[in-house]
């Protein structure tokens, strides 16, 4: 009938996650729920003897010609993604999906692209509602909206039927 509730208590919190484990037996991820729920701070981790001095190097060695590399071609990669019709502002956008809607006027408009449309035409809208935000991150990464793309896309993920009078065809 199920397994056997485990005293909590009882464990040496001294040894690390992965041991706790495997004396109860138990998972590692229940092992940490415990731990922090109990108040007996982070697992110390996996003893240094497991992992030989010169393991430790290559991995150093390895992480260190990665970031190397990495400086030299992250300025290419985001310059290639600016100049990318996938990643750049437009119909071609990697995320842009075909659209049918209906104004409130019964005028019909089918596009490919949410954001590009609201962009070609913001006088079809209130002012206020193709004011430009962005969302996520302390970097400005995360993504732009305004409440025309994000009324429109929760009608379109069926949040809502209209959003001011606006729908789907």
């Amino acid at each position: 009938m199920g397994n056997p509730k485990k005293d909590w208590d009882k464990v040496d919190w001294a040894l690390s996650n992965q041991q706790i484990a495997k004396k109860l037996p138990a998972k590692e991820g229940t092992v940490a729920k415990w731990r922090t729920k109990l108040g007996h701070g982070k697992s110390r981790t996996t003893p240094s003897k497991e992992r030989s001095d010169r393991a430790a190097l290559v991995v150093r060695m390895q992480s260190k010609e990665m970031r190397d590399k990495a400086r030299i071609s992250q300025p290419l990669a985001t310059q290639a993604a600016k100049t990318s019709p996938k990643s750049a502002k437009g119909e071609s956008n990697v995320h842009a999906k075909h659209w049918h809607i209906l104004s409130p006027s019964g005028d019909a408009y089918e596009f490919e692209n949410l954001h590009h449309f609201v962009r070609a035409n913001p006088h079809l809208f209130n002012q206020k509602d193709v004011e430009w935000k962005r969302t996520g991150g302390k970097r400005g990464t995360g993504g732009e909206y305004c409440n025309v793309t994000a009324g429109l896309s929760n009608v379109r993920n069926g949040k809502s039927k209209k959003w001011k009078g606006w729908g789907l065809l």
